[in-house]
């Protein structure tokens, strides 16, 4: 589990809800209740609540927030990388990527924030397009239009210069990714979040 899920999971006193694939909430029993009857308090005004779409956006908003300051704060990382990584969410795959690549994507971008490459990156003046970057409309199967945390795939990035990235499989199998010039047409990860 990275130290990003960890600190989530103590926050939310629930279960993981980042590391996606490594980790799966213990089912809890359900307890079933039966109400006999329902009568109305006397006469109290209370204020009226928020609706529950305003409270669950005020609520995203403020976890959203949350995330992006402890991910920036601890990491060192940059702010806009920090919100962006807090507005992902693994269980909405937007556009034509399947829920597990979309989770594994989640995941390869929580372990590169806790990995020393990402101020490697960041010094090396790699941008937010050459990590993030994917096609608007078909972020999944647009692969000339991927950032290089799209190609990791649960893989290890081992090295990196000002243009290229080495990826190696678990088999030894490397690949390299060249940084695309321009940004036409592609689009952040976190802005396809719907």
């Amino acid at each position: 589990m990275t130290r990003w899920a960890e600190t989530f999971a103590a926050l939310s006193g629930a279960s993981d809800t980042l590391d996606t694939l490594r980790h799966t909430a213990v089912p809890r029993p359900t307890v079933s209740q039966t109400v006999h009857s329902v009568t109305a308090a006397p006469g109290r005004s209370e204020p009226a609540l928020p609706s529950a779409a305003d409270r669950a956006s005020a609520v995203w908003g403020q976890a959203e927030e949350e995330r992006a300051a402890i991910i920036e704060h601890d990491g060192a990382i940059l702010r806009t990388w920090a919100e962006g990584f807090a507005r992902l969410d693994p269980a909405c795959p937007p556009g034509d990527v399947p829920t597990r690549r979309w989770q594994r994507f989640v995941d390869d971008v929580g372990w590169f924030l806790d990995s020393p490459f990402c101020a490697v990156a960041a010094a090396l003046g790699w941008g937010s397009h050459d990590l993030f970057g994917c096609d608007r409309d078909r972020p999944f199967s647009r692969i000339d239009q991927c950032g290089l945390l799209w190609l990791l795939h649960g893989d290890r990035l081992i090295a990196m210069t000002d243009n290229t990235a080495t990826i190696e499989s678990p088999t030894g199998v490397r690949q390299t990714y060249r940084r695309k010039a321009g940004e036409l047409g592609r689009v952040l990860a976190w802005e396809l979040v719907r």
